[in-house]
């Protein structure tokens, strides 16, 4: 416990140092554009455009580290783990997560767990860049030898056919995930009428079951 503790403790010192590097960045690059002449348009769109560009990659070295942090699954559990993530990008991100978990095992294999939580991240992810609303469902359940995560919200919605065809969404590599746990990816969704991300992977359990709601 206590070589995992220092390793997410150095994992998230590293991560905060990066990010404020990158928003001292962006704050020199505000200094830089406000001193360019109103003349030299071009040069300030430029400054605006590489600004907004290092916001991007601090918003992306932080989803990066809460990905690489999979320890936390070895002492919170998905569950918990679950909960903190949908807490985090809920208060960077500025959105509402409504995280609800229910009728769970006590413990799940290793590989399913990390699965199952990377599937997720992912999808939470893809639903707070692309969506353009600002609440989210996340739900995490049980049913008799399978464990189930779904990712929800009313938003954007895209054609299921054509993002299963490309590499923007990490459609292919949630399904990939699923293969490897022997688990199968459902995607409801259509353009402006909101998606579900539906994953499902067998599990089975001779342990207890955790039954109130998370």
């Amino acid at each position: 416990m206590k070589h995992t503790s220092r390793n997410v403790l150095g994992g998230r010192d590293l991560h905060d140092d990066v990010v404020q590097r990158l928003a001292l960045l962006s704050i020199e690059l505000q200094a830089v554009q406000q001193d360019v002449p109103d003349s030299a348009s071009e040069v300030r769109t430029r400054i605006g455009t590489l600004q907004n560009e290092t916001a991007r990659i601090a918003n992306d070295v932080q989803l990066l580290s809460h990905e690489l942090h999979s320890s936390k699954l070895d002492y919170l559990g998905i569950v918990g783990a679950t909960k903190n993530f949908c807490k985090e990008v809920s208060e960077r991100q500025k959105v509402e997560i409504d995280f609800q978990s229910h009728d769970l095992p006590t413990a799940l294999p290793t590989d399913l767990s990390l699965s199952l939580f990377r599937i997720l991240q992912e999808a939470l992810r893809n639903a707070t860049k692309h969506s353009g609303v600002k609440r989210f469902e996340v739900r995490l359940w049980g049913s008799t030898g399978e464990i189930h995560p779904t990712i929800s919200d009313l938003g954007a919605g895209f054609d299921t056919e054509t993002a299963l065809k490309s590499t923007g969404l990490g459609l292919a590599s949630m399904q990939e995930r699923l293969r490897l746990v022997h688990g199968e990816l459902s995607i409801t969704s259509q353009p402006k009428g909101g998606t579900t991300i539906h994953a499902r992977a067998p599990f089975a359990s001779t342990g207890d079951w955790v039954r109130a709601a998370g």
